[in-house]
């Protein structure tokens, strides 16, 4: 893991919109004490989805758990309640919670995307990797924001109102190069990215929404993309999930 240091070479007004954000979520001292968030699946949709196989060719899990300091996500009862998922830093791999089977195990499963591959119907460990990462990901922002180089202070009508940024090359997520945009009370409203693994063109605007403070945190319970050109969010549902009630807990 590559130890970088917080907002090396960043702007002021870039420092000052990540501090206030981390304030809004809960602040450092909250996150750092956070082991485990907990969310319980409601429902998803998109065309993500019915493009990919959800349904004939991997299904919903009962319920994710996220480690956000291990980077480690959890997919319980997945593919089925026999079963877990667990993402852990680029490997992913489902188990028999009984241990009568040996795993599945996929080690930096990204490379299987190269090419002509990300173009795939997925399998249980392919859809387990995408939403693994970005569950992980979504769930350490704004906190790692500065780890990740400063390209430029985003502005509106000349106040700044988010950042450019490219995340180091350990980190697993959509893109290195992302946008982050913050409301007037710091939350984070809007996160643009390319992912990658679905292809080139897969240019997202991803929507927090439904924030719910829990244990202290503030944490977004829906999450929708819509498909974006340049800076322009386009009507087009990508995806759109909902979560139940967030739970979380200082255990490790």
């Amino acid at each position: 893991m590559t130890v970088v240091e917080p907002f090396a070479g960043w702007e002021a007004d870039g420092i000052t919109l990540v501090e206030r954000a981390i304030a809004a979520h809960g602040g450092r001292s909250l996150w750092r004490a956070t082991g485990r968030i907990r969310l319980p699946f409601s429902r998803a949709a998109g065309a993500l989805l019915k493009l990919k196989g959800y349904g004939p060719t991997f299904p919903a899990p009962g319920g994710f758990e996220i480690r956000p300091h291990d980077r480690v996500t959890i997919f319980h009862r997945y593919p089925d309640d026999r079963h877990r998922g667990t993402f852990a830093d680029g490997t992913v791999s489902i188990e028999d919670v009984d241990g009568r089977e040996p795993p599945m195990r996929s080690v930096d499963h990204r490379r299987t995307f190269a090419g002509l591959a990300k173009y795939r119907r997925w399998s249980p460990l392919d859809a387990l990797y995408f939403f693994g990462y970005a569950l992980w990901h979504y769930h350490v922002l704004p906190f790692t924001l500065g780890e990740a180089r400063l390209v430029r202070v985003l502005k509106r009508r000349g106040l700044p109102d988010g950042i450019n940024v490219v995340f180091p090359p350990d980190v697993h997520t959509h893109s290195r190069r992302q946008q982050v945009y913050f409301g007037t009370d710091g939350r984070i409203v809007r996160h643009d990215y390319v992912a990658e693994i679905v292809g080139a063109w897969a240019c997202g605007s991803h929507f927090w929404e439904d924030y719910e403070t829990c244990g202290g945190l503030l944490i977004a319970r829906r999450r929708r993309v819509v498909f974006r050109i340049g800076r322009q969010p386009i009507l087009f549902r990508v995806l759109e999930v909902q979560f139940g009630e967030p739970q979380t807990s200082t255990s490790s």
